[in-house]
């Protein structure tokens, strides 16, 4: 009896030590080893040096200057993740899509995540149509800010954009090209400032 006490002991102590220790630490080293920029955050730096947000999740920017993330359900609070969970007749839903319209003037249509959160309320892309649709108003902003050319301003925009744009599983499940807003709006202070 008591070696198969011992025994038990010795195997719960083993499986604490694989489970909790070992195993994570071999996880941790295979995600620095393959993954090192995912594995830390894929932290950004600005134009100092200094790191400035995560490729991976949205934040808020303030100023007509800058291209505007989806709507966030948890305010670009990168701790509490998660939808809004309105539904399609909330009122609540109603109200933040009638207030996202009142700064889009596109003629064809406002883009569906120009107006509703994602599933985790921190996606940190938008579509290129969604990038396009708020182009008159950062050119407008740039232009008065820095007073230059709005047509010079126009084509360096455009420029990021396009640089910027790239397609899910690079277009082969088709959808809209995206464009990441904390990379854009990096590249709109670089080259504007």
């Amino acid at each position: 009896m008591v070696a198969h006490l011992r025994a038990n002991l010795l195997l719960l102590v083993l499986t604490a030590v694989v489970c909790s220790v070992l195993y994570p630490l071999a996880i941790l080293a295979v995600g620095q080893g393959l993954f090192p920029t995912k594995a830390s955050g894929d932290i950004v730096a600005g134009p100092d040096g200094k790191p400035v947000g995560s490729r991976l999740i949205a934040q808020e920017f303030k100023g007509d200057e800058w291209f505007q993330p989806r709507p966030s359900a948890v305010g670009y609070t990168a701790n509490a993740s998660g939808g809004s969970n309105l539904g399609a007749n909330n009122p609540n839903l109603r109200k933040r899509v009638v207030e996202s319209l009142k700064s889009r003037s596109e003629k064809d249509g406002v883009p569906a995540d120009a107006v509703t959160a994602s599933g985790s309320g921190l996606d940190p892309h938008i579509t290129l149509k969604n990038a396009e649709g708020q182009l008159d108003r950062v050119i407008a902003a740039w232009s008065a800010k820095k007073s230059l050319d709005p047509a010079q301003v126009r084509e360096t925009v455009r420029g990021i954009l396009t640089e910027a744009s790239f397609a899910p599983l690079a277009g082969l499940a088709g959808g809209d090209s995206l464009v990441n807003v904390l990379e854009v709006n990096l590249q709109l202070a670089t080259k504007l400032q």
